[in-house]
């Protein structure tokens, strides 16, 4: 799972590491005492970074008592691991590594023989999700004789399948098994599959590729163009050239270069349905960050229209988590919860995982927002897919529940190493992670984070979010009143943090309104959002509608300029 540390000005992608050949070949110099044991891992590495020493006395032919002796010399070597009940390579580099050393024919041959034991065993489960289920169909249809002359649109089929798994790994390798005499459909998927599987994985090669496929679509539009004056407009994109795109947008938005990154998640729309979805579900994401909310929202309505019969059984669960993240960035936290909720059982039902992290930082947020901070935990501690999208959220909640339970000098540990991305998604970290650092006297912390804020600004001037916080951030470790009570006056968003910094300072917020001009009902409903109830939970306890009491919020957040339940918190204590 990842534990959302990355380090400042660093890539968290990277490829296999240097040196990976040399050790193979002193992990196979130490297996030479022990005969099956090199032969055990290479079948092992067919069936997958986890597999079960059942699977692998029924793939060698061999009784589990047979592969005593092989096994725990993989195991001494540290070329496989425990996990659990299974077996599992140490390390992903070293599974492509020992995969990637078997003959071609040699590694065929097994992965038939694997398919036709996961197509038998997945045949008899009933609990199977429909993903697991079609990936068993297609590898014993890949196992059956004369599967040649489909092998492939099979591989490329698998290869899709497997993406959504989580499984990158998996997934390039069958792409890369897709070999058509030339040009065409099969080799534009199979490349936009390698180029997403790339990314997934966090490899370094994947920018060059998807650059290499924009530079190469330019040269061909613009032969195009030359040729003939009739080129549709508004045509759509091949998958490679969508795929590249999408790719491209991620990387330019981990570097803070916001209008580049949406204007490629625009660009270049898939003409492929599931392509065209992943691509709009990326935007929206990155729209909701921006506090966007209405195009967002748009976006999301847009794509669930289009989904058709199938498409809907198989990524409503995904729109769902996309539009839970823009429920909880609008502070609406019960709609969050229940739409988070119900695209996690809907994709756990279809099996397509790659959201999983982030449909469980909606929930682990809305836990913290209402005081549980050990859901919260519990959520952000549930198993993922070894690759999923990247969560930004998932990284952010967590620091804040490290605070929560170790106090600010644990936070700042582990905020020394955050992804710089989080100073833009999350347009309070900024401010917050410079009050951690000065709660943890940690004055280097809070200088790099202002320092990375304000070139994340200067980059984005057009991005009201990141000015402010970058302005929040600098005014808190200046200790400036003046400029904290300007940041109170430009953005609405922010000015309840910017207003509790000045309260800290012993600085009068008289742009905050006192707290007996709210109702009754008003102080009620805000105390009990204090207290960390739901809005159902209020609206039995003042004996309103939870639609009367989410009317109310409303009201409260309008006049106090704020826009969740988190800030409106943080105001109780300053009013009461």
């Amino acid at each position: 799972m990842h534990d959302g540390r990355v380090r400042y000005g660093e890539s968290d992608s990277g490829s296999a590491p240097a040196g990976v050949g040399d050790d193979l070949a002193r992990v196979r110099d130490r297996l030479r005492g022990t005969p099956g044991a090199w032969t055990l891992a290479q079948v092992a590495a067919v069936v997958g970074r986890t597999c079960r020493v059942a699977d692998l006395a029924e793939l060698t032919g061999q009784r589990v008592v047979q592969l005593l002796g092989a096994v725990d010399a993989l195991l001494d070597a540290e070329v496989l691991e425990w996990a659990g009940d299974d077996l599992r390579f140490r390390r992903e580099s070293v599974w492509s590594a020992v995969l990637g050393a078997m003959p071609r024919v040699l590694r065929d041959a097994v992965t038939a023989d694997c398919d036709r034991l996961l197509g038998r065993r997945v045949a008899g489960d009933r609990s199977a999700d429909e993903l697991t289920r079609s990936l068993a169909l297609v590898r014993a249809a890949l196992a059956r004789p004369g599967a040649a002359r489909y092998a492939d649109d099979l591989h490329g089929l698998l290869g899709n399948l497997l993406l959504l798994k989580g499984d990158a790994t998996a997934a390039r390798a069958a792409a890369e098994r897709v070999q058509p005499a030339g040009p065409g459909r099969l080799a534009d998927e199979a490349t936009g599959t390698r180029l997403a599987a790339l990314a997934l994985a966090g490899d370094r090669r994947a920018e060059t590729a998807a650059e290499a496929v924009l530079a190469a679509d330019r040269q061909v539009l613009a032969r195009d163009h030359q040729q003939s004056a009739d080129v549709p407009a508004g045509a759509r994109a091949p998958v490679s050239v969508s795929v590249a795109a999408l790719v491209l947008s991620e990387l330019r938005w981990r570097r803070g270069m916001v209008a580049e990154s949406l204007h490629l998640a625009r660009a270049h729309e898939s003409r492929a349905p599931h392509w065209r979805l992943w691509q709009r579900l990326a935007l929206a994401d990155k729209l909701g960050s921006l506090r966007r909310l209405d195009e967002a929202h748009s976006l999301l309505r847009a794509t669930r229209d289009d989904l058709g019969p199938r498409e809907r059984d198989c990524y409503e669960g995904c729109v769902d988590i996309v539009e839970a993240a823009v429920l909880l960035v609008a502070g609406r936290l019960d709609d969050a919860a229940d739409r988070a909720e119900r695209g996690l059982a809907a994709t756990r039902k279809a099996g397509v995982l790659l959201l999983i992290p982030h449909a469980l930082a909606v929930l682990a947020a809305v836990a913290l927002r209402t005081g549980d901070v050990d859901r919260a935990a519990t959520l952000l501690a549930e198993p993922t897919p070894g690759h999923a999208v990247r969560s930004t959220l998932h990284d952010w909640v967590s620091l804040l529940v490290t605070a929560r339970r170790y106090g600010p000098e644990r936070a700042a540990a582990a905020a020394a190493s955050t992804d710089p991305v989080l100073l833009l998604a999350e347009p309070a970290a900024a401010a917050w992670l410079v009050r951690t650092a000065t709660a943890a006297d940690d004055p280097d912390l809070a200088r790099r984070v202002v320092a990375e804020t304000a070139r994340l600004a200067a980059a984005n001037p057009a991005v009201p979010t990141v000015v402010a916080a970058a302005a929040h951030a600098k005014a808190l470790l200046d200790k400036d009143p003046a400029a904290l009570a300007a940041v109170v006056h430009v953005d609405p968003r922010a000015a309840a943090l910017a207003r509790r910094d000045l309260a800290d300072l012993g600085e009068p917020t008289e742009t905050s309104p006192a707290w007996d001009t709210f109702s009754g009902v008003e102080r009620a409903i805000a105390r009990l959002v204090a207290e960390g109830m739901t809005n159902r939970q209020i609206a039995t306890r003042v004996r309103l509608s939870p639609h009367t009491v989410n009317y109310h919020l409303r009201g409260l957040f309008r006049r106090l300029g704020i826009s969740s339940r988190a800030e409106l918190v943080r105001h109780v204590p300053a009013m009461a």
